[in-house]
């Protein structure tokens, strides 16, 4: 007759392990709640930061023919509403200027991005700047020093913030489904694969966080590259010079994308949560089906 080895004890849990998931799960549900209550401003939020930056696009002035228009391209006048609705209503009667001096605010909010291109005027004109280029010397030292943009050098500083904050909040909402995950079990699984699903999706939008969040740093080394090679080669500092300004046009078209993408995550991430947010509770528990848009 064959024999068994002996059953080897289940582990017990201590009542400080169970109290310390106590905690950390209080704390992931206040996150998600959190998300979900300021989803509307957050949103509004990201559209005023939205409508600032196609508002101070060089290329804005491009997009004036006479053919159709997106309504995602438009320049809208008011950014200010809370309220989605009302977001997008009137187009921006702001011409886009830079400021002389870099702004010393650390943490400028959309509003103030504005207020800076229009109360300031902006000597380093990229345009006025090749234009009146001297001719090559062959002397670095002789090379006027490269335009700057500082309105962009804040919007940039704005949407590393901005989307270093929402990558850490869609963390901890994969993080709180997570811990609802109930013991393994055969019979009933259709709820943990809507949480498998869940976290997927969320998975791929903090990754897009993620690539925004890092744009800054990407900015930042095209720039040291020009910047190098225009004292490098002081006989061809005008292309390098001319090649810097056109990295930074092109930029405000990669934050006009950004703030437009950190938005569009936002809201699909609230809505895919609003969907599904019964059976992420309760996995194992027959619920009906709530449709909440």
């Amino acid at each position: 007759m064959a024999s068994f080895p002996p059953a080897q004890p289940v582990p017990e849990i201590a009542d400080e392990t169970k109290s310390m998931f106590a905690v950390v799960n209080d704390e992931l549900t206040k996150n998600l709640q959190a998300f979900m209550d300021n989803l509307p401003e957050l949103t509004a939020k990201y559209s005023r930061f939205l409508e600032a930056t196609k508002s101070l696009n060089p290329k804005a002035a491009m997009r004036k023919g006479t053919g159709p228009v997106s309504p995602l391209l438009k320049c809208h006048k008011s950014s200010s509403a809370l309220n989605y609705e009302g977001m997008c209503e009137s187009p921006l009667d702001l011409t886009p200027k830079r400021p002389t001096n870099p702004v010393e605010t650390q943490d400028p909010s959309a509003e103030e991005l504005l207020e800076s291109a229009a109360n300031n005027t902006h000597q380093d004109d990229p345009k006025l700047f090749l234009k009146n280029f001297d001719e090559p010397t062959g002397d670095p030292a002789k090379l006027p020093p490269l335009p700057e943009d500082p309105l962009l050098s804040m919007n940039m500083d704005s949407l590393t913030r901005e989307s270093y904050e929402l990558r850490v909040i869609l963390g901890g909402i994969c993080d709180w489904i997570e811990m609802q995950m109930p013991a393994i079990r055969l019979e009933d699984n259709r709820g943990v694969a809507v949480q498998e699903a869940v976290i997927r999706h969320l998975g791929h939008m903090r990754t897009a966080v993620q690539t925004v969040n890092e744009r800054h740093l990407s900015y930042m080394a095209k720039r040291c590259e020009y910047a190098t090679n225009y004292f490098k080669y002081p006989y061809a500092a005008k292309q390098w010079a001319a090649a810097l300004i056109l990295w930074n046009m092109d930029h405000w078209d990669h934050l006009e994308r950004d703030w437009r993408q950190i938005r569009q995550i936002c809201i699909l991430a609230g809505r895919l949560l609003s969907l599904n947010l019964d059976r992420l509770r309760a996995p194992c528990v027959s619920v009906p089906h709530f449709n909440y848009m």
